[in-house]
């Protein structure tokens, strides 16, 4: 389907064309007359009934059905409805929303049910049949019609499956469908044909001169009555729309085509001079891009010869950790050293401190130093364990130790020497005394 652009109708405003619902005024005329042709065909069963028109889209069809007694317009889309009710309301005409496969009314109370183009929409198409079956009256007619699968798919090679459509039928799968399920049926072809006309200036009927469809497989759509009783209406039906002066329709459609094609020559036209421009302008971009890529060169090059670079540092760094790493442990085997002296003079100081502790008898002044020692001492051990809790500050720590060690040892044994030349003096049974 095409869209005519043309100034929406006030029927159409509202409605958005979705390239397959018919909107009157936004679709080609051809194309419409051919929807509407179907609710011209459909008004002769119609008059003083009871009428269910199944997917009525846009609504225009209740207008063609007018004569019917009552007529239900129903659609399973809410905006349709709605631009529907708005469009076309009418005393006798009452909307609906609801699906085609589960008609809300009940059974024996239609005389008519209309589904035009509807069929080949539904996933469960059968129960559009059954469904039709069970509302209408015994004497009740359904109105189907559907594309010709074989025409619709060679029609729309270039395009594609329709992708609105979930079935289509071939002639004799939907002449077989239809009598599945109602005893009666008659099949009309529906084609766009060209006709030699005579018609009056008033309005009239006429006489219609048609042979039998000698091909049905190939027409365009199919159009079916179905009925539980013998079908009456069964001759040919033609309509002949105001807009239907083919020859007429064809100049003024190829004057149209030749005004398209002038605006297109221009178009082609401003286009090539367009492309001149974007040529020119895509030649300085590949000049820039060329240039670009140079730089771009230039740059790898650079950050190849910084990744050597970063590849000799890399290496320096690896032999630098490693050199701090056999420092670290000759630190800590030095440190090791260190603590294993400083155990050894604990030992030392031990054995010093038992000697004392036998001279405090007779050496009281001695006893008051060896206490100072012996803080001294205690301190020596607290800063052992910090010793041990931080390697970083071992040798720093050990050689105050040392220094301090060596500090009492000398003071030690210069009092120890005073002490002994005193303790000599005063030694009974001394020579010297």
């Amino acid at each position: 389907m095409s869209e005519k652009p043309s100034e929406k109708p006030p029927e159409s405003r509202g409605l958005e064309f979705t390239g397959e619902r018919v909107v009157p005024g936004l679709v080609d005329p051809n194309l419409f007359n051919e929807h509407l042709a179907r609710y011209r065909f459909a008004a002769l069963f119609a008059g003083g009934a009871r009428v269910l028109d199944a997917g009525c889209g846009s609504g225009y069809g209740v207008a063609e059905l007018g004569r019917a007694g009552c007529i239900f317009a129903m659609d399973i889309a809410a905006d349709a409805i709605a631009h529907a009710s708005r469009a076309f309301a009418a005393s006798n005409v009452r909307f609906l929303q609801g699906r085609c496969e589960d008609l809300p009314f009940v059974d024996a109370s239609l005389d008519l049910v209309v589904a035009f183009e509807v069929i080949e929409h539904l996933e469960d198409w059968r129960k559009l049949l059954t469904e039709a079956r069970r509302v209408l009256l015994p004497s009740g007619t359904l109105l189907v019609s559907t594309p010709n699968k074989a025409f619709y798919a060679e029609s729309r090679a270039a395009v594609g499956p329709n992708p609105y459509h979930v079935h289509e039928f071939e002639y004799r799968e939907f002449e077989a469908a239809l009598q599945a399920e109602f005893p009666h049926v008659h099949l009309w072809t529906q084609n766009h044909s060209e006709a030699i006309t005579f018609v009056p200036a008033s309005a009239s009927c006429g006489t219609f001169d048609a042979v039998a469809d000698a091909a049905p497989e190939t027409a365009h759509f199919f159009l079916a009555a179905c009925s539980r009783s013998p079908i009456t209406l069964t001759s040919a039906f033609a309509w002949l729309p105001s807009a239907g002066n083919v020859l007429r329709e064809r100049q003024q459609h190829i004057a149209l085509l030749e005004g398209e094609v002038a605006q297109k020559n221009q178009w082609l036209s401003d286009a090539q001079k367009s492309q001149s421009g974007l040529q020119r302008e895509y030649d300085k971009l590949e000049a820039e891009l060329r240039r670009s890529n140079d730089w771009a060169e230039h740059l790898n090059l650079q950050v190849a010869n910084a990744s050597g670079v970063i590849d000799e540092l890399r290496e320096e760094l690896r032999t630098a950790r490693a050199g701090y790493e056999n420092q670290i442990a000759e630190s800590e085997m030095e440190a090791a050293t260190r603590l294993q002296w400083v155990a050894q003079l604990e030992e030392q100081l031990a054995r010093e401190r038992a000697e004392l502790a036998q001279r405090t008898e007779w050496a009281h002044s001695l006893d008051r130093e060896m206490q100072q020692e012996r803080i001294v001492y205690r301190k020596l051990e607290q800063q052992h364990l910090e010793t041990q809790e931080h390697l970083k500050r071992t040798q720093a720590e050990l050689e105050r130790v040392k220094g301090e060690l060596a500090f009492t040892e000398a003071q030690k044994w210069v009092r120890f020497g005073r002490s002994l030349s005193l303790m000599n003096k005063s030694l009974p049974g001394d020579s010297n005394g």
